[in-house]
């Protein structure tokens, strides 16, 4: 065993510097980003890897990480025991295999038939292994049963949290203006605690490093001592073990890059990461520890092939039963096309609104449902009353176009300029009690001081909690008029015509209005839950959609606009009204905005509407009750769908996506 202490007096020179350079990018591009709490939203974990055949994927992450990305085959085996995979399925699995399988698996391939397929499931399944591609730091840990693994992530999660902090610690760090890489190398030259584990002279290493990113990876890769084929797989597996932060730093190097800045804070993680195992491997080299190190990426699996097939059979007999359900239909009670619908409602193609989609219609034949992407073809930065700032209400993969500002419905400037001051004199005080709380002063007395009067709010809160509300506040109204506060709020007259014209066209409504038409947005109403915004609208960036709603409806009630789509072949009739609304998916209710805008001439059609909505809604969470573990037929099924929304212990009031196949 290597115990040197000191780190070498000159830099090994790096390599292929661009080579290196190269692999490194390249292994960025694999990780997925991860989009923080505040607008959280779902995203492929595998979407830096989509330009890759299935199969090709499925060895790599085999060789990455124990589990790899297909099911075991014991769950196959259950799947087939109760004949949800039949032999067709396998047929089917064997002849799309051959289309799509290449190289090494399209020849391996040409032995298999479904008596082996069969035959697969019959042999023992090994047991999930160790990953074959492994970090400097999991080798030494199997090596001498240490826990260096653990202790890296552990540091990098407490720097990351102390230099991406957006103002809630009361001490911030030093460095936090320098690059990623640099503040790391001056906060961890005086850190003493990798030394006080085992890893002596880990400060005057670090210290010795490169001052930029970009040179530190070359420098730690030669000391390593990778196998050039094996230099991106590698790297990648080193992000891996820090996936959390790599997916951050992802979504801001990818917001930055939108934007047309530069951002290679991902670079910096990555020599980061790899500094640790540098110092680990002079630390630890020898045979005990050469033993669990590959020199070079090793090939995958022998049962991947068979997962494989397996997974093609498993997908094909889903679709194969869905649509069997679909041809079994009785097309004979399909609803004639309606001359003129009563009322038409655009809701969000999300699962959750389909259900209320068919339940509504089921009630009310008269009304036309329509699916859109939920934010309703508004790419828009959405402030709320009060606020210099707002969140994008688009698609992540979207820029906003436009800023609308928030005001007091019905107030004048004098109100608004009162009820600004409330609410930013509101803003102090919760700040300097916040600072007040996570003072040095106070922080080790507040608790035996202020307990007790938190034990009310705690009661409270637990016993008669308040009903939360997705989406912002019905007493304020967005503002379409252009001002020049903060930047531009607003949207010009030109603009809104084309978002008018660009929405109806894509929502397919350009004929046949109804009376009414509510583009009906959707958001989760959940207490105390981290991941609440993962339950909101994705297409509006992981906000509820009543903003993007109401912006559409106010676009489409100008009378200017109406005239200007009529010269694009729209008509929209004098007696149509557009509406806001927005579904809560946690409690299947729909609120409707701004009606005291409706016309008078309205109100009878508004009132059919609302009924059928209330009806609809009773009826959609009967039927999703299951899902949530409840009785159907219990009488008092509202309110412990509505109690499951103010459960402040509740962190899955609604399952979201979840189930979602087709």
């Amino acid at each position: 065993m290597n115990t040197t202490e000191e780190p070498p007096t000159t830099p090994i020179a790096p390599t292929n510097a661009s080579q290196t350079l190269a692999a490194a990018q390249a292994a960025g591009r694999r990780i997925a980003p991860l989009w923080p709490l505040q607008h959280f939203v779902a995203v492929n974990p595998f979407v830096g890897l989509t330009s890759r055949p299935f199969a090709e994927v499925c060895e790599l992450l085999q060789r990455m990480v124990p589990e790899g990305m297909l099911m075991p085959l014991d769950y196959y085996r259950g799947k087939f025991s109760s004949g949800a995979i039949a032999d067709a399925d396998l047929e089917f699995s064997l002849t799309h295999a051959r289309q799509v399988l290449r190289d090494s698996h399209a020849e391996e391939l040409a032995s298999w038939n479904v008596f082996r397929l069969k035959a697969a499931l019959a042999e023992d399944s090994p047991a999930i292994g160790d990953a074959q591609i492994v970090s400097v730091a999991e080798a030494v840990d199997r090596a001498h049963g240490t826990s260096w693994a653990r202790a890296i992530v552990e540091s990098i999660a407490r720097f990351c949290a102390a230099y991406y902090d957006e103002g809630q610690s009361a001490w911030r760090l030093p460095w936090k203006t320098q690059r990623l890489f640099t503040a790391w190398r001056e906060a961890a030259s005086l850190d003493a605690s990798f030394e006080l584990l085992g890893l002596p002279g880990f400060r005057k290493r670090v210290s010795a490093l490169p001052a930029d990113a970009e040179s530190a990876i070359a420098q730690s890769l030669a000391q390593i001592g990778i196998a050039a084929n094996g230099t991106e797989d590698f790297l990648h597996k080193q992000l891996l073990t820090i996936r959390g932060w790599a997916g951050y730093v992802q979504y801001r190097v990818r917001e930055n890059g939108m934007h047309g800045r530069d951002d290679d804070s991902l670079l910096d993680l990555l020599a980061i990461r790899l500094a640790f195992d540098a110092a680990l491997l002079a630390r630890f080299d020898g045979p005990a520890f050469r033993e669990f190190w590959p020199a070079s990426p090793n090939a995958g699996s022998g049962d991947t092939l068979a997962k494989l097939l397996w997974q093609f059979a498993d997908e094909h007999a889903w679709q194969r039963q869905l649509t069997q359900k679909l041809h079994a239909a009785n097309t004979a009670q399909l609803p004639a096309v309606l001359a003129r619908p009563s009322a038409q409602a655009v809701f969000c193609i999300d699962v959750r609104s389909e259900i209320f989609r068919r339940a509504l219609e089921a009630e009310a034949p008269k009304f036309e449902t329509l699916g859109f992407a939920g934010f309703f073809g508004l790419p828009i930065e959405y402030i709320p009353f009060g606020q210099h700032h707002g969140a994008a209400q688009c698609p992540v993969l979207l820029t906003p176009k436009f800023r609308v500002r928030e005001t007091l419905q019905n107030a004048s400037a004098a109100d608004e300029q009162l009820a600004w001051k409330r609410q930013r004199l509101g803003k102090r005080l919760s700040y300097s009690w916040n600072s007040f709380k996570t003072s040095a002063i106070s922080c080790f007395s507040f608790v035996e001081t202020a307990g007790l009067a938190f034990g009310v709010k705690l009661v409270r809160d637990a016993f008669a909690p308040k009903a939360p509300r997705p989406g912002h506040s019905p007493a304020h109204r967005p503002s379409l008029e252009l001002a020049a506060d903060q930047g531009i709020t607003g949207i010009a007259p030109d603009d809104r015509v084309q978002l008018a014209l660009g929405a109806l066209r894509n929502m397919g409504l350009t004929k046949n209005f109804g009376r009414l038409v509510v583009l009906c947005g959707h958001g989760s109403a959940t207490t105390n839950n981290p991941y609440g915004s993962g339950l909101d609208c994705g297409a509006c960036g992981g906000h509820a959609g009543d903003a993007n709603a109401r912006v559409g409806a106010a676009i489409l009630n100008d009378p200017a606009v109406h005239t200007a789509l009529a010269s694009h072949r729209i008509l929209i009739p004098d007696d149509t009204w557009f509406l806001a609304g927005l579904h809560n998916t946690t409690t299947d209710e729909v609120t409707l905005y701004d009606l005291d805008l409706i016309p008078a001439s309205h109100r009878g059609d508004l009132a059919e509407f609302q009924s059928a909505l209330l009806t609809a809604g009773n009826h959609v969470r009967r039927e999703r009750a299951a899902l949530l573990g409840l009785d159907s037929h219990d009488s008092a099924l509202d309110e412990k769908i509505t109690a499951r929304s103010r459960d402040w212990s509740h962190v899955r009031p609604e399952w979201g996506l979840a189930g979602n196949a087709a």
